[in-house]
């Protein structure tokens, strides 16, 4: 009797075990990520390239202030709701982050061709480069300026970068008789083009990644899919 007891108690033991350790395991996988503590994970690779989470840095900040300086015009009081407005079946904040990590991949696969076919910035390029990188440091917000995401490097090298993939593109637009336009990130002729390319997103990692307070700083939203919070309450 004694020993049945102890064998029920040490099921139940294992099983109690078992239950917490799977729950830590799903609360782990669930739980954000700082963007500041995955800069050297890989992101995604384009074509066997791999590219790291600090190579979206200029996105970021970018597409962050785009957002934020729209919200400010949606409700300077509290810029946060702006960020939470559901508009056609996508919250902002979600639309946000998948144009960071778009534009990222079609600027580093377009910057693979510019290499592959031996593109260089001429003067005049380059110039623009120079005012693109002034003009955006200037564009930032305090806050950002505070909150950098990535050290200048990494910024500028984007932007160079992007320079080089936007030269690629209006090249293949010109190849293919296209509107350059048609061969942005958005473009219908660049959906078809990505297609045959090679690319891999770390979903796992990109899943945990909150996008609008990273160079930001936001409370809580005073509406909630059209609620007004402090009514309900």
């Amino acid at each position: 009797m004694m020993k049945e007891k102890i064998i029920r108690f040490m099921v139940v033991g294992a099983l109690c075990a078992l239950f917490l350790v799977l729950g830590f395991w799903s609360w782990e996988r669930s739980r954000d990520v700082e963007y500041k503590d995955c800069l050297d994970e890989v992101i995604f690779t384009a074509n066997g390239q791999e590219v790291q989470m600090k190579d979206l840095g200029f996105y970021i900040l970018y597409e962050e202030r785009e957002v934020e300086n729209q919200a400010m015009v949606y409700n300077p009081d509290n810029t946060k709701d702006y960020w939470n407005l559901h508009v056609d079946g996508v919250f902002i904040q979600v639309q946000a982050k998948d144009t960071i990590l778009n534009m990222a991949i079609h600027d580093k696969l377009f910057y693979q061709k510019a290499v592959e076919e031996n593109l260089v910035l001429d003067a005049e390029e380059e110039q623009r480069l120079r005012n693109a990188i002034s003009d955006f440091y200037m564009d930032l917000l305090d806050e950002q300026a505070e909150k950098m995401p990535a050290s200048d490097e990494y910024i500028m090298e984007a932007m160079r970068q992007i320079a080089l993939a936007e030269k690629y593109q209006a090249k293949l637009a010109d190849e293919e008789g296209k509107a350059y336009a048609s061969y942005q990130w958005d473009g219908y002729e660049y959906e078809k083009w990505l297609e045959k390319q090679d690319v891999d997103v770390n979903e796992k990692l990109w899943d945990k990644i909150t996008v609008g307070d990273i160079t930001l700083t936001h409370g809580a939203p005073n509406y909630i899919n059209g609620h007004n919070k402090k009514e309900d309450e």
